[in-house]
């Protein structure tokens, strides 16, 4: 993708693709969910009510979560949860069948989402780690939080890839499951949570936590499932063999993919290491910090330049590797322009920067990296 796609001009407004695509997937989502109501005999009053309170609860989220980290984010798991949940409290309230509209929603969101992911691939956003082969970002998706570090880097297509799975859970649910009510439900979360822990180990952008090797998605992954095996085990939704096998197939996957250590510079968990490694580094000049690559990091300002100093134990840095982290650091620092890159002594890498052109060092959304906890 060279080019950044075409803005849809509304009157002196536009909208970006990814509202746009976010539009369309809310009215696939308003039309499977009624679609499946009205297959199987539940009401549409009803179900139109439970759709306007998931709309509520959508934006409640996403306003909260502005509340508390201060920048706009729309993460699926969060909405997906929060919806699910608070459409079972209604319908229960209002007395209509809650398992049968949760298949309705569920199988709504997994449109929604179908949609939405499209919406990624044309913004950039949620984008796959580098490969030999796959999408390319240009220069103007930088200034919309791509790094530097990615721009014209093939990337793993994962977003069309979930949008795909995404539309296929759909299609399966609505057509192949059983009407037993819960059973949409229960197959296109807990499919979902799968195919979403694998989808991860493809992901690429950095702005993510981690904690003891898993993403954020993962765990909650793997928290899904086991309360999906849970609430089939409990005859509270059906299909008990098939959410013990998912809860425990994952929970093996988790156990291995924990014990994988980042092999690339620019895997996201090391660009993270690096990230705190240079926002400690102004408290211990010229001492420093070692990252489970072996990738050593220090800073210091001589004469009004600041100086970036990366080398390797047991292997020298060489390749495209000074250029990847004169763009990793451009990125990170919100530097206007790239270091200065100079070679050093046994594969040593010297970054360069006047310390009047770096800046305050800036935080923001693109930078939270340096800061989140991990």
């Amino acid at each position: 993708m060279g080019k950044g796609p075409a803005i849809l001009r509304i009157g002196s407004r536009g909208l970006s693709p990814f509202v746009r695509c976010g539009i369309v997937g809310f009215v696939a989502a308003c039309a499977v969910a009624l679609a499946v109501c009205a297959d199987r005999g539940l009401s549409l009053s009803v179900e139109a009510g439970l759709i306007a309170t998931a709309v509520l609860v959508f934006a409640s989220v996403a306003l909260v979560t502005k509340a508390i980290t201060g920048r706009e984010t729309l993460t699926y798991y969060h909405h997906e949860i929060a919806v699910l949940a608070a459409v079972a409290l209604v319908a229960r309230a209002l007395d209509a069948p809650v398992l049968g509209h949760l298949d309705a929603t569920a199988l709504g969101l997994g449109a929604f989402l179908a949609c939405g992911r499209i919406g990624c691939t044309l913004s950039s956003c949620c984008h796959g780690r580098r490969s030999t082969r796959g999408l390319r970002y240009g220069p103007q998706f930088a200034r919309r939080g791509l790094p530097l570090y990615l721009v014209d880097v093939a990337l793993v297509p994962v977003q069309p890839a979930e949008s795909v799975f995404a539309a296929g859970l759909v299609a399966v649910g609505a057509l192949a499951i059983p009407r037993t009510p819960g059973a949409a439900f229960g197959f296109y979360v807990s499919a979902y949570a799968v195919a979403r822990f694998g989808l991860e180990t493809l992901r690429g952008d950095p702005v993510r936590r981690y904690a003891r090797g898993l993403s954020e998605a993962q765990w909650t992954s793997l928290a899904v499932v086991t309360a999906m095996a849970a609430l089939a085990l409990a005859g509270t939704i059906p299909g008990r063999f098939e959410h013990l096998a998912a809860a425990v197939l994952l929970a093996v996957w988790a156990a291995v993919a924990a014990r994988r250590r980042p092999h690339d510079l620019l895997d996201p968990r090391h660009v993270r290491e690096v990230a705190r490694a240079l926002a400690d580094a102004p408290a211990r000049p010229g001492a420093p910090v070692q990252t489970t690559l072996g990738l050593r990091v220090s800073m210091g300002e001589t004469d009004g330049i600041r100086h970036y100093t990366f080398s390797r134990v047991g292997r020298p840095l060489g390749g495209d590797e000074d250029r990847d982290l004169a763009l990793l650091v451009a990125w990170l620092d919100a530097l206007p322009d790239i270091p200065q890159v100079v070679g050093g002594v046994g594969g040593t890498v010297h970054l360069l920067v006047r310390e009047d052109a770096a800046g305050d060092r800036p935080y923001d959304e693109r930078h939270v990296v340096r800061h989140a906890s991990p």
